[in-house]
């Protein structure tokens, strides 16, 4: 019999009467790709492939899909000729669950009906009631399902997967349920969703599913899933989640709830978070948690939820009041906070789980206390009033706490204000060589040691979205603000190391259009400044920096660098960040002007010759902040800067020029001079030069003169009273290395050089060649050029042709950087004063420029055919 059983349910007659039987029971369409059954022990169904088609009211879509669905049925319905279903079994099944526009479930009139009793408003079920085509379905088991959710037409992309358990009859009109899932989203994939409990009972379709009394519960889930479930993406936090609530509706606790209305539910929520923190960051033992707890009344078909008592309670801080919710023609958020408590170390924990870098040293001491209530969606701030009578934050690298006085804030025609309120900073504590920590400069500051005040306030327009922080105050020693941000994570300096005093009054501004910036103005006085590349700090005696909406701005009042004071400003505009890279820097440019400016100055500043002590401290293991740091510095190699320059006397070994003007710019420590102007003994020199400060700098220099004063020359200074004249021409040189030895020795160049009107008075250098003995006169040239070469030994003159009416006197030779002269000249004669010599008169120069020896030496002509 159960092999003929078998058999027949698979003839096509059998197939139809089985699909219209199923169809009868389950309301709807039915389809079914085979069936199978058996009689014994029990009466069994089995459908594989099944689809139960949607209600048209709900859509086009399927309402049920199966690999197989296991039916027990009764005997007695048998034997009577009735299909009832007894167990129902489902083998990964999917459903979809569909929420139209008036707010009804597609499940509801599947399930059987609930009737309601006059009397007491409660759901009950009339023995004569007529029964759904469900009606006789005693237990539906799940297994390894999954739920999915529309609304109206759309798809949600959240769905429940490994759905297990039982939805059971408990009476006519009643069920409980009993099941468990777990929840998922598309295209977002989860490391940690955690499961899904639901456990209560719930009616049928008369009354909506009420009366109902369940209990669900969300456990083992991961912070960062909950996110990603809610928002579709991945907000960077991580923690643990767990979330349980409890619903009721219909029942004697909804009817006798205060104000309760008809299909009202009565609904209690507890959610907690802990080890919560940044996703980069380490976890901690103190890492924020946060529990969040709401009950009230929540009306499905008036749309509207009300919580009368919210609580949101943190480690040591709390937070109380009411919320309601409408989505009934336009949605609408109320919050209302009716007392807050707030402990800065709480504040202090969730600032550790978020920003790396802050101190574990630090300890804070201070209570806030506030009302609040907030409108709208988004929510907007619509009142608010807060308070504090101060507090004390132990910060490190200070001599004593920091002192916070009392404060308050609120609403204020639609801005949100805290009004000014003062801050105390005790002086930063130095490290004295004997490694004992010491109080910085406590006997200037007098017994109290406060070394910084400041008065802060804040000022945000809710109409406008824009808001700012105001500092104002002043300090004996700047690098305790520093110090301060360090403590806090934030690195303020790097790179270099301010030290002195300030005063200033600065605003952090922010609006809906832009990007937060500085303005306001900061002045610094005697301090130092020490900077990655320099070799030596540099002296700020007056100094001003201004933050402005387009630029930030130093005005240099006296600062001394280079062995020289300087005057002018350097300016840096503000730049969107997406315009550079990570590690571009905005350009500068300046307009700097010094008094006097020695170029062996520059070596002494300049160069991977840093003392490894403070460059050690000022860069941080990622910019070679190692024992051995290599140089130069990658700070430095960041930095553009263009602008004019201006010196009055710069001094180049024995050149002095004066009035110096040109064009610099310096990027990624390469140093730039062009249209350099300047005026030298007497005459104009004007050129370019490129410095590459590499570990091997390198220099070059192209340069040309014009109507230089022969005698004004550092090299014939000592013969002003005897030459005259005036020289132009030009100059190439090319150098590497550090220090002067290393520059002389790679030293190489060329040059031409023209000279007008020169005259040397007391000796008659043509009479004393044509004599062969000394002749005192005057000699004189209206002219003159030739060539020269310069290496690491000096100047080779390779030709220089003087001439005037009476012929030519040439020279050639060498005069070395020790001014050591080995030049050799000779005259030619030329017009009517020219005639024939058989004995033809060198002169011979040697010896120090400043005293030369001078020799005649004589040859004889060769006569042609000799």
């Amino acid at each position: 019999m159960q092999v003929g059983v078998s058999l027949v349910v698979r003839t096509a007659r059998a197939r139809a009467f089985l699909t219209r039987q199923l169809k009868s029971s389950f309301g709807r369409a039915v389809e079914v790709r085979v069936y199978s059954a058996t009689l014994f022990p029990s009466p069994q169904l089995d459908a594989y492939g099944i689809t139960v088609g949607e209600d048209p009211a709900f859509g086009n879509e399927y309402f049920l899909r199966a690999d197989r669905l296991s039916a027990g049925l009764r005997w007695l319905g048998l034997l009577r000729g009735r299909f009832e279903l007894g167990t129902l079994k489902l083998e990964r099944p999917s459903l979809i669950l569909v929420r139209n526009s008036d707010g009804r479930w597609n499940l509801e009139r599947w399930l059987p009906a609930a009737l309601t009793s006059p009397l007491t408003g409660t759901a009950t079920t009339r023995a004569g009631a007529r029964a759904t085509p469900a009606y006789n379905l005693q237990k539906l088991d799940i297994s390894d399902g999954r739920a999915n959710f529309k609304l109206g037409d759309d798809k949600t992309s959240v769905a429940f997967i490994q759905v297990e358990g039982s939805v059971e009859q408990t009476a006519p009109g009643r069920w409980r349920l009993d099941l468990t899932a777990q929840p998922w989203r598309s295209g977002v994939p989860l490391q940690l969703a955690g499961t899904v409990k639901i456990r209560g009972d719930i009616a049928g379709t008369s009354t909506r599913l009420q009366p109902a009394r369940f209990q669900v519960s969300w456990e083992n889930s991961s912070l960062a899933d909950v996110f990603r479930l809610i928002g579709g993406q991945d907000f960077g936090i991580r923690g643990i989640f767990a979330a349980g609530a409890a619903a009721e509706s219909g029942g004697a606790v909804a009817t006798g709830a205060k104000n309760a209305m008809p299909g009202d539910w009565i609904f209690s929520v507890n959610a907690r978070a802990s080890e919560i923190h940044r996703w980069d960051l380490t976890e901690r033992s103190d890492n924020p948690r946060v529990g969040v707890h709401a009950s009230g009344r929540w009306n499905p078909g008036a749309g509207t939820l009300t919580a009368d008592d919210l609580v949101v309670e943190g480690a040591r801080s709390n937070l109380r009041g009411t919320a309601s919710l409408k989505t009934v023609t336009e949605s609408s958020v109320d919050i209302r906070v009716d007392s807050a408590g707030i402990q800065t170390a709480d504040v202090l924990a969730w600032l550790r789980a978020f920003r790396p870098g802050v101190s574990e040293e630090i300890r804070a001491e201070q209570y806030f206390t506030g009302v609040a209530s907030l409108h709208g969606w988004p929510l907007a701030l619509r009142e608010a009033a807060f308070s504090s009578s101060g507090g004390r934050w132990t910060v490190p690298g200070f001599i004593a706490p920091l002192a916070v006085r009392p404060m308050r804030g609120g609403m204020q025609m639609r801005k949100l204000v805290v009004e000014p309120f003062a801050v105390s900073i005790p002086a930063g504590k130095n490290i004295a060589s004997g490694g004992r920590v010491q109080p910085a400069s406590a006997a200037l500051l007098g017994t109290n040691a406060i070394a910084t005040s400041a008065n802060l306030s804040f000022l945000y327009d809710l109409e406008t979205k824009a808001g700012g922080i105001r500092v104002e105050g002043q300090t004996a020693q700047v690098q305790d603000i520093f110090t301060l941000a360090n403590a806090f994570g934030r690195k303020m300096q790097n790179g270099w190391e301010l030290k002195g005093k300030a005063a200033g009054d600065l605003y952090w501004n922010w609006n809906a259009d832009k990007l937060p910036a500085w303005s306001g103005r900061a002045d610094v006085s005697q301090g130092s400044l020490q900077v990655v590349g320099l070799n030596q700090p540099v002296l700020l005696e007056d100094l001003r920096a201004e933050w402005r909406n387009t630029e930030r701005r130093f005005t240099l009042g006296k600062i001394s660098a280079f062995g020289t004071s300087w005057t002018g400003f350097v300016a840096q505009p503000r730049i969107v960040p997406s315009d550079f890279g990570e590690t571009e820097i905005a350009p500068w440019t300046f307009q700097l002007q010094a008094d006097r400016l020695d170029a062996t100055e520059l070596d002494r500043w300049i160069g991977p010759r840093a003392r490894p002590s403070w460059l050690q401290r000022l860069l941080p293991p990622a910019f070679g902040g190692a024992p051995a740091p290599e140089p130069p510095s990658v700070v430095l190699q960041r930095i553009r800067a263009s602008g004019d320059l201006r010196v009055d006397e710069l001094t180049i070994e024995k050149i002095r020029l004066k009035q110096f003007r040109a064009q610099t710019k310096l990027d990624a420590l390469k140093l730039t001079v062009q249209n350099a102007h300047a005026q030298w003994s007497g005459g104009e020199v004007t050129g370019a030069a490129e410095a590459a400060f590499s570990p091997k700098p390198r220099y070059q220099m192209a340069a040309s003169f014009e109507r230089v004063a022969i005698p004004q020359t550092p090299w014939f200074a000592q013969l002003s009273n005897h030459l005259a004249g005036s020289a132009s021409g030009s100059i190439d040189l090319h150098a590497g290395g550090i220090g002067h030895d290393a520059l002389l020795g790679s030293l190489e160049g060329k040059g031409e050089i023209r000279l007008a009107n020169v005259e040397l008075r007391g000796w008659d250098i043509a009479g004393t060649l044509a004599l062969g003995e000394w002749k005192t006169g005057t000699s004189r040239w209206a002219s003159g050029d030739g060539t020269f070469h310069v290496s690491d030994s000096g100047f080779d003159l390779n030709s220089l042709r003087l001439t005037s009416a009476s012929g030519e006197f040439l020279l050639k030779g060498s005069v070395s950087f020790s001014e050591d002269t080995d030049v050799t000249a000779e005259t030619r004669t030329s017009g009517r004063n020219a005639r024939r010599q058989n004995t033809i008169r060198f002169m011979q120069i040697s010896g120090p420029l400043s005293d030369p020896k001078v020799s005649l030496e004589k040859t004889t002509a060769q006569e042609p055919g000799d």
